[in-house]
């Protein structure tokens, strides 16, 4: 789910809360690191779960319709109600997903106002009545999809809730949504419903870590070594943002022998641009290709694997 560079900027996040809050627990670092991950996941699946929610709301609606003395023709003809779509009815019987939202105490009920919100944009929708009305030559694939793009993902109600309840989900809101709708696509492509894990591989989980401890332990070093390429410019008036890119660069230059010292300069540059001032990037790519070439002339940077070998 989450790629390399997003793994950067949480552990970017982790070590700027570690360095202003001047902690020395390197253990309770670490778990609130992977605290924040884990949120992740948790707000994937709690989106999953509100596509379900949202069918339940649904199915709720549809009952209504035949207590009515005058229900409106058009809702009565009405053929592949939203609760029937293929994938809202795998999610209310799927094994694993229930079972993740039981052991991570994950639910809506106290919500309902949010999720009927966020129903009745989508009932007073031109997709949902000209889907549900068979007007529109729409898969289900490509309809929840369009459900999830412009309702959930553009839901001012949704994104309320998720800032006031979650000081890790809203920076990564958008991001899962298009997550959500990668899983849908592939439920639909392949007929099976597979939840996509956070990290792609344990040597994600393992870069994670080891990115996150390494720059700390060698802290002292790090800030030395980039104070000596920081001429007429004292290492105190160094933004704290930019200093711990470059410490974070240095400790992946030499600890992962397995990444390319030009996939890693570019990341912090790239990652300088979002997180830092303006005048960062160019700051950091220079002292970060001063110590890649000196490291490398001592012996300090050795990379391994074909096509790594200089």
């Amino acid at each position: 789910m989450l790629s390399r560079r997003q793994l950067r900027i949480k552990v970017l996040q982790a070590l700027y809360s570690f360095y202003q809050s001047e902690k020395t627990d390197l253990g309770a670092a670490d778990n609130e690191l992977f605290r924040s991950i884990e949120k992740v996941s948790e707000l994937y699946l709690f989106l999953l779960l509100l596509l379900k929610e949202i069918g339940d709301a649904d199915l709720l609606d549809a009952g209504e319709l035949h207590q009515k003395h005058f229900p409106k023709e058009d809702e009565l003809k009405a053929r592949n109600r939203f609760h029937q779509l293929t994938f809202i009815q795998k999610l209310g019987i799927d094994p694993l997903f229930l079972k993740e939202l039981k052991n991570r105490h994950l639910s809506w009920q106290k919500e309902h106002e949010t999720v009927k919100k966020i129903f009745h944009e989508i009932k007073k929708s031109e997709e949902y009545r000209n889907f549900l009305l068979n007007k529109a030559e729409v898969s289900e694939k490509d309809f929840l999809a369009g459900i999830v793009k412009n309702y959930i993902e553009q839901s001012e109600a949704l994104k309320n809730f998720i800032e006031e309840n979650s000081i890790y989900w809203i920076e990564d809101f958008s991001f899962i949504c298009h997550v959500v709708i990668k899983t849908i696509k592939e439920f639909y492509n392949s007929g099976k419903l597979e939840l996509i894990p956070v990290y792609k591989d344990e040597d994600d989980k393992s870069f994670v870590r080891d990115l996150f401890l390494k720059t700390i332990l060698h802290d002292k070093e790090y800030e030395e070594a980039i104070s000596s390429k920081t001429q007429n410019w004292e290492v105190e008036r160094i933004a704290l943002i930019d200093m711990i890119l470059l410490k974070m660069s240095m400790a992946e230059l030499i600890a992962f022998p397995g990444i390319p010292v030009k996939v890693t300069i570019n990341e912090y540059i790239d990652i300088s641009k979002d997180y830092s001032t303006p005048k960062s990037r160019q700051f950091i790519n220079g002292i970060i290709d001063k110590l890649a070439d000196e490291y490398k002339k001592s012996g300090k940077i050795v990379k391994t694997g074909r096509g790594l070998i200089e």
